[in-house]
Parts: C-alpha cells; structure tokens; sequence
C-alpha cells in the first residue's frame, strides 16, 4: 500500500497524477517550474527575515539543478 494514502480521495489522485503530468510536455513542465520558483523567490526577497535567505535559497538553486530548470528571470 502506498505511504501516501490518506483518504479515498487520495487514492483517485495518486492513480490520476501520473498520467496527467506525462501529457504535459516538458518544455512547459519547465516553465512552470521556473515560474512558481520565481514566485517563491519573489516572496523571499520581499520578506523582512533573513532566515528564509538563508534556508529556502540555497534549496531552491539546489531544486534548479536538479531538475535542469534554469532562471530565466
């Protein structure tokens, strides 16, 4: 049984994802990608900590990496 299972609802998800992600075509997957980083590095540089520079940044370029997804700012 799958980890993730958590409700039936769930279930539906997990068996629906998979093939839905394979349809969209990896050069979108990618721009997506970078975008919600953007985002996220947006909302980053906005904030007043620095704490989430010091955390979040550094996974974010790691995630980048990763995934072969560049910055395209």
């Amino acid at each position: 049984m799958n980890a993730l299972f958590l409700s039936p609802a769930t279930a539906v998800v997990n068996v629906l994802m998979p093939p839905l992600m394979s349809l969209i075509p990896d050069d979108l997957m990618q721009v997506a990608v970078d975008k919600l980083l953007d985002a996220i590095e947006d909302g980053i540089a906005t904030s007043e900590t620095k704490v989430d520079d010091a955390l979040v940044l550094p996974l974010i370029t790691a995630l980048r990496h990763k995934l072969n997804v560049p910055d395209n700012d």
